[in-house]
Formats: structure tokens, C-alpha cells, sequence
């Protein structure tokens, strides 16, 4: 035996001893039967119920075949589910030295639920648009460049374009004759009002006002569906002297960056094709997928609420970011059987990129509190889940529950404890060992 393997076994006997586990002696002898022959353990008796079926107080009272309460029993107290916890190894505890156990009493809490989903970080389609032509045309100039900061109405490309030209032209024109008819109905009003000309001359003017004023309109129309800016068709309705040149300034439609650009001078366009692909990134999406049994509870709580959700992404390890599930897709995934879910993050110094692959944890918090104990105070023996619950003095017993939903802090429990109740919450495993010394090969000598 080396020396690491004897300070190891030396460890844990001085654990056990401070347990309360000295060992197996041999059981004293019984009464004896009236012929001279020792009596057989349990032979007049039923068979002794089984600890977790018994309550705190028949634990108390049972006694062993020493002829003594089992729990105080050095040798048989594990039959009830007894353990004896030593003064000195609870935390906080005077004179405590080791302070391995630590004790506190169940509490009811809200319990936080993690979902893990693992997705990609995406464009806010909210806030990004696709800069088409709507005309053909030929791009003249591009102000713009790949990452470029540009706020609305700044002005991103120009093009020449015939089809403009010719709309520009009815502008014109009909912007021409709207002036002169205006002049026209102005005398003849004047006239008539004098008693000089005739009502029907005047009448006359006026319809043609209208009528160029109309078409006017129309123009003015046209112009704004071939993309023409108000900015720009302002200037020339100021200016009827102003260049009429088929020159279309595409300007930008919100504030944002430039993700895309596949514009270039001298180049002919189609109406339809991206030429620019403009996004605001104050905000990003993640999608990931959440499998079918997690489906429900997401949804009911966001009939409530906007679930918070913590994004991690390998680019800055050990940041979180922080963002909502605010959209769950209306149809389901045939080949995986899941569902994609959509995470709105706020990105306001732009560190996240869309095309990151990125984990997100959603935090469901329970609406009601519920019954939650550490994770380290729930234990389980061939699939039976139990913990130590305070008995008297130094004794602690094996007590079994029924576990619920896994929380970020804890677990639920269901059913087998109630709130206030103390219960072992670290340390938990040594009483195990002492509690389970039977499967050990340490039980009583027969």
C-alpha cells in the first residue's frame, strides 16, 4: 500500500468516525428461549416497515435488537435512515473545525428554467432594406462605400436613365403650363370683375387651369414612382429653369450602414436587382431552434411576457449579451422537429456581426414560487431521490421526495417536504455513505 492510498483510507475513516460510523460490533445476545436456545431475531415479530415509510416519531421510538433506540445505535441506526452529524462538522457550528455540512431550511422561491439554443446572429429584417432601381438605367456615381454611416435622405448613388428623362420632360412642360394658365385665369378674373370681359372667357381660363394642374399632378406621380425624392422634386418645382437632365439621386431611405454595396460607376441596372443593401445594426436577431418538448412552456409564457435571453458568441468569450424572445415561427421543422425561435438583441457598439454563430440561453422564470432546495442537497439511490432532513439533536434522516423541473439555482420538489423543514444543502454525499453502509458490505454481524 503506498503512501497516497493510506492518507486517502485514513481521511475517510476519520470522516466516518466523526459520523457517527464506528463500525460494526457484534449484536449482544438475546433473551433466551425457554428451552436454553437463544431467540431468533424477529421470529415472534412482523416484518419492520421500511424507513421512508416511517414517521419522525416511530423513528424515534423504534428500538433495535441491542435493546436501545435504534437511532442512537452506533451499529444499527442506518436501518431507520439515521445518520449522526458530529457538532464540529456543521458550518458555523462552535468549535466546528472541517465545517463540511452545511444545513438551512427549504424555502419556497421563483425557480429560473434554462433553455439552450445554439444559432446564427442576423440583419434585423425590420430595419434593413434592399436599394433597387426602379427604372433601368445607368449608375453614374457611387458616394457610398462597404461600412459607410449614412442617415436618411443622404444621398447614396446617381443614374441616367431615358424613362426619367422623359417623365422630367412632362414635369416640365406641365409645370410650364400650369404657370402660364394661372396668369391667364388671373386677367381674365380681373376682367370680369371690372365688367370688361365676359363670364364664360373666364370660366373657360379656369377649367385649363385645372386641367394643366392635373396633369401636373400626374407627372409629379410618375416621378415619385420611378424613385424620384421629394427632396429633389422640391428643388424643381422651385427652380422651372433647373437643369431637366434624366438624372435619378437614389438617396437612403432610413439611417444605417452600408452591409452591401454592388454598385459600380458606369454599370447598367435593371429594375428589381440590389445594388446596395442598407442596415441599421442597433439591433440584430438570433434564430436558433427549440426542440419540441420545450415548445409549450415558451409559448405560454409569451402570451405573458418577452422572455429575457443571455447570447454568447465565441468572438468575446466570457461577455453576455442581453436580449428578448419576441417571435416564434408558425411552422415546424419536419427534419428536425424543431421550432425556430427569434432573439432581439440590442447592439448599440455594433461588436455583433451578423453571419456569428452564437448560443443563447432563454430564462424562463416560474410565475409562482415554488419549492426549491440546492442542487447539491437532492440525492438518489438506484433512481429513488431523497435528502437529509434534520431529526433531533445531531441526527439527521434519509428522507424521500419527488423532484420537479431542474432550475439555474436548484431543484423543485413536489412532493415528500415541506417549507421551513431543515435539510442538509452541502455535504450531503458523506451522509450518504454512512446511510448506505450496507450495500457497502458494512452492515451489523448477524
Amino acid at each position: 500500500m503506498n503512501k497516497y492510498t493510506k492518507n486517502t483510507l485514513g481521511g475517510l475513516v476519520l470522516t466516518m468516525a466523526a459520523l457517527g460510523w464506528t463500525g460494526c460490533k457484534p449484536h449482544a445476545a438475546g433473551p433466551a428461549a425457554p428451552d436454553g436456545a437463544p431467540a431468533t431475531a424477529g421470529a415472534e415479530a412482523k416484518e419492520d416497515p421500511k424507513p421512508e415509510t416511517m414517521t419522525p416519531q416511530e423513528i424515534l421510538q423504534a428500538k433495535c435488537s441491542h435493546g436501545i433506540l435504534t437511532h442512537q445505535c452506533d451499529e444499527c441506526r442506518y436501518e431507520v435512515g439515521v445518520v449522526k452529524v458530529a457538532p464540529e462538522l456543521l458550518q458555523g457550528a462552535p468549535g466546528a473545525t472541517n465545517g463540511l455540512v452545511r444545513t438551512a431550511p427549504a424555502q419556497k422561491s421563483k425557480g429560473t428554467v434554462v433553455i439552450h439554443l445554439t444559432g446564427e446572429i442576423r440583419l434585423n429584417e425590420n430595419t434593413a432594406v434592399h436599394i433597387r432601381p426602379r427604372i433601368p438605367g445607368m449608375i453614374r456615381s457611387v458616394h457610398v462605400d462597404l461600412g459607410t454611416q449614412v442617415k436618411q435622405d443622404d444621398l447614396l448613388f446617381t443614374m441616367e436613365s431615358v424613362e426619367l428623362g422623359q417623365a422630367l420632360s412632362d414635369y416640365e412642360k406641365n409645370l410650364a403650363l400650369v404657370a402660364l394658365s394661372q396668369k391667364h385665369f388671373q386677367r381674365e378674373k380681373d376682367l370680369y370683375e371690372q365688367k370688361i370681359g365676359a363670364e364664360l372667357e373666364m370660366i373657360d381660363a379656369r377649367m385649363k387651369l385645372e386641367e394643366y394642374q392635373a396633369a401636373l399632378k400626374a407627372a409629379e406621380q410618375k416621378l415619385q414612382v420611378l424613385g424620384l425624392a421629394d427632396k429633389d422634386r422640391a428643388v424643381l418645382a422651385g427652380d422651372p429653369a433647373a437643369p431637366m437632365r434624366g438624372t435619378l439621386s437614389v438617396r437612403a431611405p432610413l439611417s444605417g450602414t452600408i452591409v452591401e454595396k454592388h454598385a459600380v460607376s458606369g454599370e447598367w441596372v435593371e429594375p428589381g436587382r440590389d445594388v446596395l443593401l442598407l442596415a441599421n445594426l442597433d439591433t440584430v436577431w438570433v434564430w436558433g431552434n427549440v426542440s419540441e418538448r420545450d415548445l409549450a412552456p415558451l409559448l405560454k409564457r409569451m402570451e405573458q411576457e418577452r422572455l429575457p435571453a443571455e447570447v454568447t458568441v465565441r468572438a468575446f468569450p466570457g461577455q453576455t449579451f442581453s436580449g428578448v424572445l419576441d417571435h416564434a415561427s408558425a411552422v415546424m421543422d419536419e427534419a428536425t422537429r424543431t421550432v425556430k425561435m427569434r432573439v432581439a438583441i440590442a447592439n448599440p457598439d455594433r461588436r455583433l456581426r451578423p453571419g456569428m454563430f452564437c448560443e443563447a440561453r432563454l430564462l424562463d422564470t416560474t410565475s409562482a414560487e415554488v419549492l426549491k432546495i440546492p442542487k447539491l442537497a437532492l440525492l438518489s439511490d438506484e433512481g429513488a431521490d431523497f435528502v437529509f432532513t434534520h431529526l433531533q439533536g445531531d441526527f439527521y434522516r434519509r428522507q424521500p421526495v419527488t423532484k420537479g423541473r431542474e432550475f439555474v439555482d436548484g431543484i423543485e420538489i413536489l412532493t415528500g417536504l415541506e417549507p421551513g423543514q431543515t435539510i442538509v444543502t452541502e455535504g450531503a454525499f458523506l451522509l450518504k455513505s454512512d446511510v448506505l453502509r450496507a450495500k457497502m458490505g458494512a452492515g451489523c454481524a448477524d
